[in-house]
């Protein structure tokens, strides 16, 4: 046998040891949301070519993920080893959370399942997922041009009574529940309750952890089609056909603020009134002497209309 079939053999036996004990994503929730992904760069790269592996709709939905100016370029230059947020679309199917419909991936010439997995995809997904979410039954057998769906993990269930962004975090070798939670934000015990943890040699370097981010609160109703309108801390997303942006600052006492986008909106030609009583606009506030202060915020939409409700802030009290 020669040595590069057998360095294939031995990596594909390698990875199905490893697929067997692979976390997976816990998700029961009945409606899709919106999650993250840290993916990675192999190579110098930039938003542009991450934006087309990962089928991203809009570049200003991975800058907000990322919380970068919308001025930001396609051809901004992302060096390699750098990790960069990517927003997917997260549905549950048996109690597992998966990407829906996207990202495709179209192989190319030398492409094998396990380099698309490790390295096209930093890791976020196992080869042997992608063979199973495409009926591939032999691992060796692709083709050039072939239509792959790839797998990313995800999910949309509530921790802790608190509805929460996830976020799929490839694990550094090395890494130990207590540094990941220290750098999330979260604990070491929800950490090892929602990704089933009992041992710290659980814990697997380069696969994905997953990992909840406190999001902002909002008032968006419940018949919205966005809702539950979830925004991780640093991070902002657009919504009502792209008219509104709101942005998650964990320093506006964890409420999202929402704000006219200015950009143009993807089904309306124009987009309608976002005004509040008191000829308050989206986004702005009265003024008032105590530190008490009353602000247009964002409520949902509906086919022709965006919704605006007043809502009393105190965060300006906090410290008094």
């Amino acid at each position: 046998m020669g040595s590069a079939k057998l360095f294939l053999l031995l990596t594909i036996l390698l990875g199905s040891l490893e697929y067997s004990t692979a976390q997976t994503f816990n998700c029961s929730s009945p409606s899709s949301c919106r999650a993250l992904v840290g993916y990675i760069t192999v190579n110098n790269t930039n938003f542009g070519a991450i934006q087309s592996l990962f089928n991203v709709s809009k570049l200003r939905s991975l800058l907000g993920a990322n919380n970068l100016p919308l001025s930001t370029q396609r051809s901004y230059n992302i060096s390699a080893q750098q990790v960069i947020k990517v927003p997917i679309n997260c549905v549950c199917y048996n109690n597992t959370g998966t990407s829906s419909g996207a990202p495709i991936y179209i192989v190319q010439p030398n492409d094998g399942l396990y380099h698309i997995a490790a390295e096209v995809f930093s890791g976020l997904v196992l080869y042997q997922q992608i063979a199973a979410a495409n009926g591939i039954s032999d691992p060796n057998l692709i083709t050039v041009g072939q239509r792959l769906k790839i797998p990313l993990p995800c999910s949309c269930d509530v921790v802790d009574g608190e509805r929460v962004v996830h976020y799929a975090h490839v694990v550094k070798s090395g890494s130990s529940l207590e540094e990941i939670a220290r750098e999330f934000g979260t604990d070491q015990q929800t950490l090892a309750t929602i990704n089933g943890i009992t041992a710290q040699n659980q814990l697997k370097a380069d696969q994905p952890i997953d990992v909840p981010l406190k999001a902002c609160n909002s008032s968006v109703r419940t018949d919205s089609p966005d809702f539950p309108l979830l925004a991780a801390n640093g991070t902002y997303v657009f919504t009502a056909n792209g008219c509104v942006k709101c942005t998650c600052d964990a320093a506006n006492n964890w409420t999202l603020r929402c704000e006219p986008s200015l950009v143009k909106p993807s089904k309306w030609a124009t987009c309608p009134s976002m005004q509040c009583a008191g000829d308050l606009s989206l986004g702005n506030s009265t003024t008032t002497l105590g530190c008490n202060r009353t602000i247009c915020s964002y409520a949902g939409f509906n086919n022709s209309t965006i919704f605006t409700s007043l809502v009393q802030d105190s965060s300006a009290c906090t410290g008094k």
